[in-house]
Order: C-alpha cells, then sequence, then structure tokens
C-alpha cells in the first residue's frame, strides 16, 4: 500500500467559523486522484485532543493546514495551485510527486466535497462534550 500524505486542519469550529469552512473545503474539494493520495483530519481546539494536536504541531494561528506534520497554510487559504505545489513537496516518493503536479491543472472539484469533508470527520469533534478520538 502507498503510504499517504497526512494533512492536519486545526480549526476552532469548521462549522460556524467561515474560514474554518473554507480551509476544510479547499482540501475537500481537491480531485479524486489527489483524494486517493492524502489522509485528512480536523481538529478543532474546542476539544481536548485538538488542543493536544495544536500544541504538538506547533501552531500560532486559526485555522491551520499542516501537511506531514508542518504548519504550511497558518491562517491563509490556499490557491488550488499553491496547495498541489506544497502536498507535492511533501510526498513520499517521486512517482507520488509527479502523479500530484499532474493534477496542477484540474482545478477544485465540487462534486465530492460533501463526502470528503464527512471523512475528514468535518464538524464532529467541534463541541466540548463531543467524544475525542485520535
Amino acid at each position: 500500500m502507498t503510504t499517504k500524505i497526512a494533512i492536519d486542519i486545526i480549526t476552532l469550529d469548521s462549522v460556524q467559523c467561515a474560514a474554518c469552512t473554507y480551509m476544510m473545503e479547499s482540501i475537500a474539494a481537491l480531485p479524486d486522484d489527489v483524494q486517493q493520495m492524502i489522509d485528512c483530519r480536523e481538529w478543532s481546539i474546542k476539544s481536548k485532543a485538538g488542543v493536544a494536536k495544536f500544541t504538538q504541531l506547533k501552531c500560532k494561528v486559526l485555522p491551520t493546514i499542516c501537511i506531514q506534520g508542518r504548519p504550511v497554510f497558518e491562517s491563509q487559504i490556499p490557491l488550488y495551485e499553491d496547495l498541489i505545489d506544497a502536498l507535492a513537496a511533501q510526498a513520499p516518493d517521486p512517482d507520488m510527486r509527479a502523479r500530484l503536479l499532474s493534477q496542477r491543472e484540474a482545478g477544485f472539484d465540487f462534486e465530492k466535497i460533501k463526502q470528503n469533508l464527512d471523512r475528514a470527520g468535518s464538524g464532529r469533534h467541534t463541541r466540548a462534550d463531543s467524544e475525542s478520538t485520535t
């Protein structure tokens, strides 16, 4: 099995915070081929697990997209091309890097955005009394 690129999105609340929603959607709208190469998860700082992840990743602001454990887009909603370039820079092998760069002209795909948001756990851990899973 191919290693996937880990994406952690640190948010306040992707349901009620517009900037957090846009950050989540920027990842969820990536084309299917890119979705197959990433493993995305939302971490809301409204939960203990989210605060722990915020601290672990050394984030400074919200929302932040971290790629492979490194804050990359801090309070900045990325353009599609910048997002692809950042993912390609963190690709574990040259084949995945080339595959990602081949998607640079594809643009966002909004057809499966809800499905991809659900898979990333968007909005699931935004209440203080919600279950925290790591």
